[in-house]
């Protein structure tokens, strides 16, 4: 199954008839960690997964926990954000969560589920009765369920978010309650309302710096879904000589990037280097 990608709502509000209006969302916390999955069958194959469909390496051991307390008869995917209540900062919890040497298990980590998809695929009200079930039956303090704060229009959605900016968090959720799992999509069903423009790029090149940063990694080349290229800065004087001497570590790569706004040629304003994304392929890329 492929998965279902959130949409920006300032994207979804620049269509001629945006298709959010009118609809009725569950109002989520965007929560600033990995997106991942697991795909109960009843059988000890199930893993932690991706958003790349890769399994995540440094939670191995609660992949076993996970399906070791699941019935056996429960078949279904169950998508949540993986988080480490520790660890505030994305880059850190990044590193943390893409190890892959041992000893690599992840410590202190909590799976905030937000959907449970079945093969009737029901809709949202209905999966999130489901979802209550599935979690009660599987009885693990760190697989919780994500809080919904409300229901709502787009614009409470919005409202939303500025209260979470206003405590420091990332920003809200939308999801339309009428409306089956989307598979493969990014529309108006699964909306995403961020304080700052973000993109995921694909690192297609290197520019030499200059002055404080002559002979090592100046910016980061890097393209969008629609060919343009974007030159990016922001990275640590750390990632700056590591690329620069060992290009394939960057090169090929998807990179979050943080900007002020996307402008109408396609470009981002300011944009800065926010971290690489292990769990993305080019497939994610905006």
């Amino acid at each position: 199954m492929m998965v279902q990608k959130a949409k920006h709502l300032y994207a979804e509000l620049d269509k001629k008839k945006p298709a959010c209006e009118g609809v009725e969302y569950a109002i989520f916390e965007k929560y600033d960690g990995w997106y991942g999955y697991i795909d109960l069958d009843g059988t000890d194959k199930a893993w932690i997964m991706s958003r790349a469909d890769r399994a995540i390496p440094s939670l191995v051991e609660l992949s076993r926990q996970l399906r070791g307390a699941a019935p056996k008869d429960l078949v279904g995917r169950l998508i949540f954000e993986i988080t480490i209540p520790s660890i505030p900062d994305f880059s850190t919890l990044n590193g943390v969560l893409n190890r892959s040497k041992a000893p690599c298990q992840a410590d202190g980590v909590v799976l905030k589920c937000h959907d449970f998809i079945e093969a009737n695929n029901l809709i949202l009200l209905e999966r999130t009765v489901r979802l209550y079930d599935v979690l009660k039956a599987i009885n693990l303090d760190w697989v919780q369920e994500a809080t919904i704060h409300g229901y709502g229009s787009y614009t409470d959605v919005q409202a939303f978010a500025e209260e979470v900016w206003a405590r420091g968090g990332e920003g809200a959720i939308g999801k339309a309650i009428n409306e089956p799992y989307h598979a493969g999509k990014r529309d108006f069903s699964l909306i995403k309302v961020k304080e700052d423009v973000d993109a995921d790029l694909l690192v297609c090149g290197m520019v030499a710096g200059k002055g404080k940063y002559s002979d090592t990694l100046g910016a980061l080349v890097c393209r969008d879904k629609a060919n343009n290229k974007h030159t990016i800065s922001g990275m640590t004087d750390e990632q700056r000589y590591q690329w620069w001497s060992n290009p394939e570590a960057i090169l090929g790569k998807v990179v979050e990037i943080k900007a002020m706004k996307k402008l109408n040629d396609g470009q981002y304003r300011e944009p800065r280097f926010k971290a690489v994304r292990f769990d993305k392929t080019v497939a994610d890329i905006d």
